[in-house]
């Protein structure tokens, strides 16, 4: 195994930041965010819905049989409405894509701990403790009905302090995150 370049992954630091701020924003009320999130997306389907249909009245006359415009315009904005007054759907929604990153990031992360092992870093195992976490989080939040609602902020900020922590620890010149 060779290190390409060793660098610190900041993409994986602002993420992490960005997922501490939606945690400490979900943890005291979790129902106003999840539906406020829901009527932000259901207006902007009813939007495109609209702009769809404006463009097919618009261009009716040059193209008298495209119906595309008008067909994708009346399906945003039954998407808008649907989405407006099903916030338990993009709770789930919500729920799964939160649950797969945190799989996602534990299951990496805990190849990451592995290979610092390999590297001869000192506190491979900080890493290990956090992986595992991160992955008991990501099925915990993938399997646990109305995680949002009950305790998904907890887990993003716990999620972030990992991340964070783990930034701080990992060596820049033992980063094995681009290997070859």
């Amino acid at each position: 195994m060779k290190i390409i370049q060793p660098y610190k992954d900041s993409f994986s630091l602002i993420s992490a930041i960005l997922f501490l701020i939606l945690g400490i924003i979900l943890i005291p009320n979790p129902d106003s965010i999840i539906k406020f999130v829901a009527y932000i997306l259901g207006a902007i389907f009813i939007l495109l819905g609209l702009t769809k249909i404006f463009s097919y009245v618009k261009h009716k006359n040059e193209n008298p049989n495209n119906y595309t415009n008008l067909g994708f315009g009346i399906a945003f904005i039954i998407l808008g409405v649907i989405t407006m007054f099903c916030s338990g759907v993009i709770a789930l929604i919500i729920r799964v894509i939160m649950g797969g990153w945190l799989l996602y990031s534990g299951i990496i992360k805990l190849i990451l701990a592995f290979k610092l092992k390999d590297f001869k870093v000192d506190k491979w195992y900080i890493p290990l403790i956090g992986s595992i976490i991160m992955i008991i989080c990501g099925l915990y939040t993938v399997i646990v009905e109305n995680i949002i609602i009950k305790g998904g902020g907890f887990v993003l900020v716990i999620y972030s302090i990992i991340e964070i922590i783990q930034y701080i620890i990992i060596p820049k010149d033992k980063n094995p995150d681009i290997i070859k």
